[in-house]
């Protein structure tokens, strides 16, 4: 395996090439031969990926079996009729029919089935005191008859007027709503164009070869870039579907939807709302196109977001906005804490003023040029030592993540990046540009992913910090895009290593310690993808530590404060229970009413814990939280509350 060191302004045009979407102009095509174009698809991934094409670049049944638990990993909308169908097809070098015969199928099922559902709430007499449950885990096998199907459809209508009622609305309400949803989507359903089939096709085959690839047409493309330019009117948040609702993959720093801190990663978006006062719109089962066009409008205007999660449904009121990058800018405080004088920077993003560099402007706006100005603050005014927060960051540009880590590092290598023909790049510089020798603490969380796990690996490894929170994300890929006949694709053809030659991948960054957290690891992370690449090893670059942590010294305290905190106490027994409830729900509905306000109950409590420690007032009701608008203050959560503390413990042991 060959190795060589790359000196920073070659390792950022290198990267800049790969982590940059080259936008070229695509041809315009008034017809578009998607055979072909998938089977441009499949050559162009051969060409790029890092992945090896496997056992799917020729058809079997295990295959079929794999795109079909894609769409519908429940197995709630195929029969087994229909499967028998699909494997009855001849299977040959032209394999796109058979793709565009599951497809049909699927959208056909589901159109049926939304049917049904609306013949039940015309006729079907609920009993809503009847004790029967939904279950939530797929079923082991397809349907094999209607009246099966049925059966299932009428619990799930059942579910759904009861999740209505909860939000204290009659069952005539709860019912014209639901039929007004299934109404749109049978209309959204009739508005399915060949082109809407295509690109699910292609990233559902796309996605069993590479968890990280996508295709992009030339619509998607144009959605694209109005994200990147950080100059569009929404809520600044970036949505994936899954299991017919968006869900949120990314929240942008600096946009409406972080700021509001009522919407997190993993949210499902089930309805949208216009003003203050519109109907609230059900956009399950819409194509996502259609959901991030509703959701945006004009910056100043109100939209209303029904969000879904681990908790329950919420309604989240926020006010459109141009997400700009001067609002995704790190920020500082520096508070008075133990007699201490510490300082904290909340970082969202590893972001860069690219066009500038491009200019080879050394004056540009980015991350590192900031926290630098920062430190240097800091330092003028006798800061002992600062936490960074890298809490829910996801990355950014990798150039940034290599300078940063020199703020806080004399020299060396800060990580390692293997190509697809097994050679070893290190970041490596012996220029000193370290800004901040004193001590250090870096809170991460979950949501943690790339850059962030760069930085805080480095400064992990050379004893420069303490990393504190939850296990990162554990995304130790770099991706790029290549065309193809008719729109670009995405794909993995790189992997990064920290510089002791351990991956991030899959395993992220363990933090030396621990802070509990409500969000459920499982699902959240790289560990999610059952076709992620396998963590591998390479050789460690040369590095030399600074000093040596001894963590037993720090371990006992934190133990200590977490395990007497009210907070973290209280958190726990609401993630116990909820992991209860996940596998079956009650369709009872005084036995729902009393589990949903129990939990509107404990959820209030944990507000009211957080806003103790961070000196705030408590909330008299849950209601009374839902309608206060988040303020930007700054506030001192339980979490930084941890990290302070673990900091003076650090000033103390260096001192």
């Amino acid at each position: 395996m060959k190795k060589k060191n790359m000196v920073l302004n070659q390792s950022f045009k290198f990267f800049l090439l790969l982590l940059l979407l080259g936008c070229s102009e695509n041809k315009a095509y008034s017809e578009i031969n998607y055979s072909e174009e998938f089977g441009s698809i499949v050559t162009e991934f051969n060409e790029s990926s890092i992945f090896e094409f496997n056992s799917y670049g020729s058809f079997n049944d295990d295959f079929v079996f794999d795109f079909l638990e894609k769409l519908d990993p429940n197995k709630t909308i195929f029969f087994e009729e229909d499967i028998d169908k699909i494997l009855s097809l001849k299977k040959d070098s032209d394999y796109y029919p058979i793709f565009k015969l599951i497809v049909d199928i699927f959208y056909k099922r589901i159109n049926e089935s939304t049917e049904y559902r609306i013949e039940l709430l015309n006729t079907y007499n609920f009993d809503f005191e009847k004790d029967e449950y939904i279950f939530l885990d797929s079923q082991d096998v397809y349907f094999s008859d209607q009246d099966t199907k049925n059966n299932y459809q009428r619990k799930y209508v059942k579910n759904e007027l009861i999740l209505k009622m909860l939000e204290e609305k009659s069952f005539d309400d709860s019912k014209d709503e639901l039929l007004d949803y299934y109404s749109e989507r049978i209309s959204s359903l009739s508005k399915i164009r060949e082109s809407d089939k295509f690109t699910l096709i292609a990233n559902t085959y796309l996605s069993l070869l590479d968890p990280h690839a996508s295709y992009f047409s030339q619509r998607d493309l144009e959605n694209w870039n109005l994200r990147m330019n950080l100059s569009f009117e929404g809520i600044g948040a970036i949505l994936s579907y899954e299991n017919e609702k968006a869900k949120i993959e990314e929240l942008m720093p600096g946009g409406p939807a972080i700021k509001s801190k009522k919407i997190n990663v993993g949210d499902k978006i089930i309805g949208i709302g216009e003003g203050l006062d519109g109907k609230i719109i059900s956009v399950i089962g819409w194509r996502l196109d259609d959901i991030v066009e509703r959701i945006r409008g004009n910056e100043g205007t109100i939209v209303r977001i029904e969000i879904e999660n681990e908790g329950g449904k919420s309604l989240v009121e926020i006010e459109r906005g141009k997400v700009s990058l001067e609002e995704s800018d790190a920020s500082k405080e520096i508070i008075s804490f133990e007699g201490k004088k510490l300082g904290y920077i909340s970082l969202p993003s590893f972001y860069s003023d690219i066009e500038c560099m491009r200019k080879n402007n050394y004056l540009c706006k980015s991350a590192t040029s900031d926290i630098k100005k920062i430190l240097v603050d800091f330092k003028s005014n006798g800061i002992e030592g600062i936490v960074i927060d890298l809490r829910d960051n996801g990355g950014g540009y990798l150039h940034e993540a290599d300078t940063l880590t020199r703020l806080f590092i004399k020299y060396g290598p800060t990580v390692q990046i293997k190509s697809p023909d097994e050679e070893v790049i290190i970041f490596n510089s012996w220029r000193s540009n370290r800004s901040w020798d004193k001590p250090v603490v870096v809170l991460v969380n979950k949501f943690s992913a790339s850059a962030s796990e760069i930085f805080a690996g480095a400064l992990q490894d050379y004893n420069r910090a303490l990393i504190i929170g939850q296990t990162t994300f554990g995304k130790g890929s770099v991706q790029t895009f290549t065309e193809t006949n008719n729109g670009q694709i995405k794909v993995t053809d790189s992997l990064y290593y920290r510089i002791t030659g351990e991956p991030t991948q899959i395993y992220g960054v363990k933090p030396n310690l621990e802070i509990p957290s409500l969000t459920n690891s499982d699902g959240t992370g790289e560990d999610r993808y059952e076709n992620a690449i396998k963590p591998s090893y390479i050789e460690s670059a040369r590095y030399y530590k600074y000093g040596q942590f001894n963590i037993e010294e720090f371990v006992e305290n934190h133990n200590e404060r977490v395990y007497k905190s009210q907070y973290f106490t209280e958190m726990k027994a609401i993630k116990e229970s909820r992991k209860e409830k996940r596998e079956k729900l009650s369709l009872n509905l005084s036995s729902r009413k009393l589990d949903y306000f129990n939990s509107i109950e404990k959820n209030l409590s944990l507000i009211n814990l957080s806003r103790e420690i961070s000196g705030q007032e408590k909330f008299t009701s849950y209601q009374e939280y839902l309608d206060t608008e988040i303020s930007d203050d700054f506030i001192i959560d339980a979490e930084i509350d941890l990290s302070l503390r673990i900091l003076v413990d650090l000033i103390g042991v260096e001192s």
